[in-house]
């Protein structure tokens, strides 16, 4: 009983380590412009990134590990938050809204609390993923992004090009 458990739990720090290591090149912030991003790899990752100044936070990252079937959506600084387990963010743009549950933690590198969505995503998650999330990025209105009590307003202006490589590697076709 005992080695089982041992086993399980080596399995789960072993989990967590790679998806820390999936997660770390994004979370490093410092060195981020202002406005909307998009970094691309060779292992057919990218993510979408909203920063609203020099070096500030990620209000907004959205991840596409598509060597690993992932997809990740992370907001940092929410300063209404509470530490949760079962959180939503929604993104609304007019009538277009995309949400997903994930939790608010505590992020060991900045010590505030930020929200966190790390899920499996095969080519058919990803298809509905691209059926709700790109009526909002492709939205003429700003981005209302919410997590809890919290809410602001994400500028579409600047993302049309970072927004096409994000596509092309995570909805190509």
């Amino acid at each position: 009983m005992r080695n089982r458990r041992d086993q399980l739990i080596s399995t789960l720090v072993t989990t967590f380590g790679l998806l820390l290591a999936l997660v770390l090149p994004v979370l490093a912030g410092s060195g981020d412009k202002a406005g909307w991003s998009t970094d691309v790899d060779p292992r057919k990752r990218a993510f979408l990134k909203y920063v609203p100044a020099d070096d500030g936070p990620r209000l907004l990252v959205l991840g596409c590990l598509r060597d690993v079937d992932g997809f990740l959506v992370l907001s940092e600084e929410l300063s209404e938050a509470k530490p949760a387990d079962n959180a939503t963010l929604t993104l609304a743009n007019g009538p277009a809204h995309y949400s997903v549950q994930g939790t608010i933690e505590l992020d060991r590198t900045s010590g505030k609390l930020g929200f966190t969505l790390e899920g499996d995503a095969n080519s058919k998650q990803l298809r509905a993923i691209r059926a709700q999330l790109l009526p909002v990025l492709e939205g003429k209105g700003p981005i209302r992004l919410t997590v809890g009590p919290s809410s602001r307003e994400l500028p579409v202006s600047g993302l049309g090009v970072p927004l096409r490589r994000f596509r092309s590697v995570c909805f190509p076709g």
